[in-house]
């Protein structure tokens, strides 16, 4: 369970930071719909897909970023994003690791299955409490709650 923590914590943490970068990637989006996405096969070879990945991307921040304030700030999201991204895929293949030692311990290290649908399984329960803690409805449920009687306006 440690292990899925590891998985999913970060990939949430990561998630918050990419919000609090929302300007730089909407004007992300609106440029990098003029270049050829990157095929979804080449994760079969995912060192060349992340390679393509990065070389389209720095060809839309290029693109997207006007000022140098505005470079700093992708390169700033691009490190954070970056190293998020490997504290959870540490994370990820420990979880994985650990699941097949539990499987081990209960004798049922030879049911690759098994191990594969645990993996699958924390995988997507990782990934949906990171986008559950992230979206909307339940900040806005948060905020409602430690809402005091009488809010003084922000604006």
């Amino acid at each position: 369970m440690g292990d899925w923590l590891l998985y999913s914590f970060p990939l949430y943490q990561g998630l918050m930071e990419l919000k609090d970068y929302q300007e730089l990637m909407d004007d992300f989006d609106k440029v990098s719909k003029k270049w050829k996405m990157v095929s979804p096969w080449w994760w079969l070879i995912p060192v060349i897909k992340i390679q393509m990945e990065r070389r389209r991307g720095y060809k839309i921040l290029r693109e997207a970023t006007k000022t140098k304030s505005e470079r700093h700030q992708a390169i700033s999201f691009i490190d954070k994003a970056t190293a998020w991204y490997f504290v959870s895929l540490a994370g990820w293949f420990k979880m994985i690791t650990s699941s097949y030692e539990t499987l081990e311990s209960y004798g049922a290290q030879d049911n690759i299955w098994l191990l594969i649908l645990l993996v699958v399984l924390m995988t997507t329960g990782g990934t949906f409490n990171a986008y559950y803690r992230i979206g909307g409805k339940r900040v806005h449920e948060k905020e409602e709650e430690l809402k005091p009687s009488s809010e003084v306006s922000d604006e």
